[in-house]
């Protein structure tokens, strides 16, 4: 089949044409797939389940100050502050997998700063653990027993310790010793 030379450019050209434009729209889709869940803050969109990190932080937040879960408590340890912990690791597991975030009135915050203002437990910048809840704190970081009246604005955790972290408030659960609460702002 002989074409003539006219011809063969047209057909070039509409095959370079199809070929940009399927080269356009897969560039177009790449970019959509990487940069908009990062545009829209959407960062997890590969149908994982929600974990209540803060995806805006480091993988690790140990020594940073900055807690990895942001206003979380686990209601395990609210609810049952005087449960024992066994050989097993029964309440450790059962402390993280009942991670909630909490919610405070404006008026339960206000009277937590009061409640910490006043303490002289302890208080660091750089925590030597990840802050979220069911991460284990080590022997050697200091907690004091939380006041009556913080678990009283809480509604629950009495008997707990706590520690303040930067300007947050860690509610450690005593049989444990795994991070209970986080409530942000306290300081």
């Amino acid at each position: 089949m002989n074409l003539s030379r006219e011809e063969e450019r047209a057909g070039t050209r509409k095959l370079f044409m199809i070929s940009s434009v399927i080269a356009g729209v897969l560039f177009i889709g790449l970019f959509a797939w990487f940069a908009v869940p990062q545009l829209t803050g959407i960062t997890d969109y590969l149908g994982r389940p929600p974990t209540g990190a803060d995806k805006g932080t480091a993988s690790t937040t140990v020594g940073t100050g900055v807690p990895t879960q942001r206003e979380a408590e686990s209601a395990h340890a609210k609810n049952d502050p005087s449960g024992a912990e066994d050989s097993t690791g029964g309440r450790a597991r059962k402390i993280k997998e009942s991670s909630q975030s909490l919610s405070l009135s404006k008026e339960q915050r206000d009277e937590l700063r009061t409640i910490f203002s006043a303490a002289r437990g302890p208080k660091t910048d750089h925590p030597n653990f990840e802050m979220m809840i069911g991460t284990s704190v080590p022997r050697q970081t200091e907690l004091a027993d939380l006041p009556p009246q913080a678990a009283q604005v809480l509604n629950g955790h009495a008997g707990s310790q706590y520690m303040i972290a930067g300007s947050n408030l860690i509610v450690v659960d005593r049989n444990s010793r795994r991070v209970a609460a986080i409530i942000a702002d306290v300081q």
